[in-house]
């Protein structure tokens, strides 16, 4: 019997490698995600997804905000950032103004739709998705776990 596998070299998949070399990373990444599918979930009624709900509130923390600067908060590629703002658009929960600093530019802003449906997802969300993404932990596990991740954050 012949062994076709004497000397041959076992490739690991991208998934092992980054488990390997950033698992830290990798069980943020999932943390999120499981974060996201429960925002998806509890917003569905309200027909917005975790990502809008994500962009308007970035732009009412800001009040007006360039497309530049809401791309470098949310950490998104323009031109997907542009396609989103498009959708909000047509929903009518934010409108793009000439910027008077800029004459090229515009700024982007909640049109008071747009600010009542974020307060309508902060009240919908409220406390229910923490408690849903720490329900496993205790109150001092939860302590740690949020020390924690602020000493990650510059």
């Amino acid at each position: 019997m012949i062994n076709l596998l004497a000397g041959a070299t076992i490739v690991k998949s991208t998934n092992d490698l980054f488990n390997d070399i950033i698992p830290l990373g990798r069980l943020i990444h999932l943390v999120n995600q499981k974060k996201d599918r429960s925002l998806n979930d509890y917003l569905s009624p309200l027909d917005i997804t975790a990502t809008q709900f994500k962009v308007l509130c970035s732009i009412r923390c800001q009040t007006c905000i360039t497309p530049v600067e809401l791309k470098k908060i949310l950490s998104v590629d323009l031109g997907a950032l542009t396609r989103m703002l498009d959708r909000l658009v047509c929903k009518g929960w934010i409108v793009r103004n000439p910027n008077p600093h800029d004459k090229r530019g515009v700024l982007v802003q909640l049109t008071p739709d747009g600010a009542a449906l974020c307060e309508q997802c902060h009240q919908l969300v409220g406390k229910d998705l923490h408690q849903e993404l720490t329900k496993n932990l205790t109150a001092e596990e939860v302590a740690t776990l949020e020390y924690l991740l602020r000493k990650i954050l510059p």
